[in-house]
Parts: structure tokens; sequence; C-alpha cells
């Protein structure tokens, strides 16, 4: 992590997008103009003015120089001037729920949740954060379905945030992947990004896992069912981590149970999905959950299922569910309530040593 005295230009940041390291250059940051492309920031203009140049990088995007066999990539300029990065990526298959959990996340982060943690968060760069919470959180929140994450060749991370404890050090960026899941089952060029992610959510479809009888009705209405094989994208995924000649995945991982709300009357679903997620997430907390979470998987579900906590060195489990009840006719007619969507987040950030006060060594083991 960098300190808070070393100048942005002093170490090589990792490009999450062709896995190349590059320094930090005020002759590389660009803005968007009218019409949404790319053009010089030309930051010479403002002087010796601090607070202005200051305040025209924070808004800025620095393109990488390493654009061998891709085409041009650009990140936000407070990416490269901030601690160091944390790049978390959701896995799961197509309609297991990534981008409603995600939306509900971020919704929660927003409105200020994680102040009870010791952590303040502020977007990457407003603009883009702006349209991440127009076109997906607010809609969601609005009780409108989000529709399915369309395949690209070109992986970008869906929302960036700057998090810190509100002390003396930089706060580190934090960005998100979102892909879908047909793109998560390819091992081409736009999932070599996998290989330098440094964090995984895993999102279970009870639907897709779980042969209970009573949500029979649920996967005929939306034309699912069942696989004890598991989620393939899981395995796709964890094949594509390096291992250094080690066997696990020595990645920080949380598996997440996502619309729990449909097995809620289960006794131990039921326990922690109406538990408040203001409490701080202790290790002791943590792995109770876990314990429970893998019980319930393993029963109902078998192992397969359980494949992300097998392979990662670190992982922790969770019920969550990103909108608290079913979708009708398209949408959630009674609004959305998010439950425990932020606890498989603290895990995480526990796990990676950005939650205060928590012991980032007992977090996940």
């Amino acid at each position: 992590m960098s300190t808070p005295e070393e100048e942005p230009g002093a170490r090589r940041v990792l490009c999450p997008y062709c896995l190349d390291k590059i320094r930090y250059d005020e002759k590389q940051l660009f803005v968007r103009n009218d019409e949404y492309k790319f053009v010089p920031l030309g930051l010479e203009k403002e002087g010796a003015n601090k607070l202005r140049r200051d305040d025209a990088v924070r808004e800025a995007f620095h393109k990488c120089g390493n654009s061998a066999n891709m085409h041009d990539h650009y990140l936000p300029a407070p990416y490269f001037t901030n601690g160091e990065p944390l790049t978390v990526a959701l896995v799961g298959s197509s309609r297991a729920g990534k981008t409603h959990l995600l939306a509900s996340m971020i919704g929660e982060v927003e409105r200020g949740a994680l102040d009870a943690h010791g952590l303040k968060a502020t977007p990457l760069h407003t603009e883009s954060h702006r349209s991440y919470l127009d076109q997906r959180v607010l809609k969601l929140r609005a009780g409108e379905m989000l529709a399915h994450t369309e395949q690209t060749d070109f992986a970008e991370f869906a929302d960036g945030l700057l998090v810190g404890g509100g002390g003396t050090a930089r706060p580190r960026p934090v960005v998100f992947f979102d892909l879908s899941g047909e793109d998560l089952e390819r091992t081409g060029r736009v999932t070599r990004f996998l290989a330098a992610v440094d964090a995984f959510l895993f999102v279970v479809d009870p639907l897709r896992a779980l042969p209970l009888p009573y949500l029979d009705a649920v996967r005929e209405r939306t034309k699912q069912r069942t696989d004890d094989l598991g989620d393939r994208s899981f395995g796709t995924v964890l094949d594509r981590v390096p291992r250094d000649g080690r066997p696990y995945v020595d990645k920080a991982a949380a598996v997440v149970v996502g619309k729990s709300d449909l097995i809620r009357f289960e006794p131990a679903v039921a326990r922690w999905l109406t538990a408040p997620e203001s409490a701080r997430p202790t290790a002791r907390a943590l792995r109770e959950e876990s314990r429970d979470v893998y019980a319930f998987l393993r029963h109902h579900g078998g192992p397969a299922w359980l494949k992300p906590f097998s392979d990662c060195a670190r992982c922790t489990l969770h019920f969550a569910s990103a909108t608290g009840g079913q979708e009708d006719a398209g949408g959630f007619p009674q609004g959305v309530r998010p439950r425990r969507v932020l606890s498989p987040l603290l895990s995480i950030f526990a796990m990676c040593g950005l939650l205060p006060g928590a012991d980032s060594q007992e977090v996940g083991l």
C-alpha cells in the first residue's frame, strides 16, 4: 500500500485491463468532450494553481500507454493518485442476480451505510459514478427490473469508489467488474483481467442450486432448472487465476447466496437475513455465518456449489437479497428492500485490510 507521503508518479500501478504496470504521467491525462470522445486535458493551462490542477485531475482519465494488441483504454486519474487499488469481480451465471446485487451494494454505500463501520466512500470518477447511479441504482430502487448484462469484447469495470477510514492514509480505489455469465465462461481476452483481480464475489442462484420443492413454481415461471454440477462460471474463473504452484487461489473471496428472500423461512437463512447489518462483522460472526451457509448449501445443493470455498485459501459465505422480494410483471411493485448486501463487501474489505478494527489475518480462514 502506498504511504501518505508517496508521490503519485513514484510507483507503478497495475492496469486491470492489459495487466501491464504503468506510471502516472500528467501528459497522458484526457477528458471526454461533448461527443463523448477522449481529448487531451492540457493541464498546463491551469498554471501553478494547485486547487485548479487538483480539481481538473479528479475528473480526468489517464491513458494507458501499453495498448499493444488492444484498443486504447483509459482509467480515472484518481486510480493512480491514491492508495493501492482493490479490484473486485462478481462471478455467476447469467440471471444469477449479480447486477442487482452490485446495484444494491452501491446503493447502500451511497446511502451512507459504510459510516457505521468507520469507512467513507466517494466516487472514483464523479461523472461515471453518477451514470451508474442513474442507469442501475436509482432504477432498481424505483422498482424496475434491471436488464441483463450484455456480452462484451472488452471488460470495463462497472463502477469505482474511493474508500478510506478517515485517517491520514490515502483512500484506496475500489473498482467492481460485472460481466455477463456468458463472458465469464469464456477463456479469451475478455476475461484476461481475472488474472489480476484482488477479490471475488461468487453469486449462487438458489433457483439453480437448491432443489427445494417450494421453489419449483418460481423455476417454472422463470424457465430455470436446478443443476447439481454447480455454476460453470465458478470453475472457469477459478481456473483462470494463477496459483503459483499452490493448491489454493490466494485471493479474498466471498460466496453469496443471492435471492435469499426466496428461502427466507429456512431457519438458517432467517437467522442471518434478519440480523442487523450495522453490527461490526467480527471474524467470529463471519465464521458462524459461513458455517451455516456452508451446511445449508452442502445439504441442499451439493459440493459443486461450494467450489469457491474449496479452491480459495480465504473465503466467507453469506445469505443476501438484493431486492427483498420477487420480481412481478417485470418489476418490483412493492419496492426493493435490500437485505444483508453489504456484509459480503465488508468481509472482502476486512480480508484486504480496508476495514478499520478488523483482523485481516483472521477473516476468511
